[in-house]
């Protein structure tokens, strides 16, 4: 995956993301309801991958499908919307989407207030009788790809997205606290001037992309999650095979 940037640098051109042709149900005032996310949910009840990074950038080079021409048959027990994206390689070598809340906010716009089912045991230092963190065990979801010569690598995440970063620079960001056992949390980034809530950005995942369908996790059991702006992305690159389409699929997508 030489080819794709880190995730930490996508930052930068995600303000270049495309606004998606089709957003699948439920509608976005629906998504919008009021008051916090509580407890395990389904990433397409409020969120929508409104936006197309790298090649996707440039028009019709990643096509999505939201509930039409998935993967069939869909995974056992399968919820939410299901996915198709349609990637024919241009210049830059990679594509890949984030989905977002509110649709196509990189940052000009808070995300969602989430309360995870997970009780992490210890209150955020910084703010004294405060409740005790809440958090994720994973997001779980499915993938699979039309067969290829050769397979291709998908790299995925969960949270990440700063607006800080982006260029120009944006207000808002995914916010938490890095949870380590026997360690007191880190809530507040110090390094910044002035002091500001800590970023919520675990480390990047990745896997082979095949015909069929395989469940992946991204782990969440070192962080507690305040705001949510990104819930879930992925990108692919054309090393592998060079030119040719590629078409992958993503189903279930949970947090819990």
């Amino acid at each position: 995956m030489s080819s794709l940037p880190p995730v930490a640098k996508l930052a930068a051109t995600l303000l270049l993301a495309l606004p998606m042709a089709s957003c699948g149900p439920p509608a976005e005032e629906d998504r919008a309801k009021s008051g916090p996310i509580d407890g395990a949910f389904l990433v397409s009840d409020y969120f929508t991958p409104s936006g197309l990074m790298g090649d996707g950038a440039v028009p019709d080079r990643l096509m999505v499908d939201i509930n039409k021409n998935c993967k069939q048959p869909r995974p056992p027990g399968a919820q939410g919307d299901c996915y198709r994206f349609f990637y024919t390689p241009n210049q830059i070598k990679w594509a890949g989407a984030y989905w977002v809340f509110p649709a196509n906010n990189w940052g000009t716009a808070q995300g969602r207030n989430v309360v995870g089912p997970v009780d992490m045991g210890v209150a955020n230092p910084d703010k004294p009788g405060s409740p005790n963190l809440r958090g994720y065990h994973y997001v779980r979801f499915y993938m699979a790809m039309e067969p290829l010569p050769v397979e291709t690598n998908v790299v995925f995440w969960a949270g990440r997205l700063d607006g800080r970063k982006a260029t120009p620079p944006q207000r808002y960001y995914d916010v938490g606290c890095s949870v380590f056992p026997g360690m007191p949390p880190t809530c507040t980034d110090t390094s910044t001037v002035p002091p500001s809530p800590y970023a919520f950005s675990p480390g990047e995942q990745g896997a082979p992309a095949t015909a069929e369908w395989t469940q992946q996790k991204i782990d969440l059991s070192r962080w507690s999650v305040e705001q949510l702006i990104g819930a879930f992305g992925y990108a692919s690159n054309d090393n592998a095979n060079p030119g040719l389409p590629q078409v992958i699929y993503f189903d279930d997508i949970v947090w819990e």
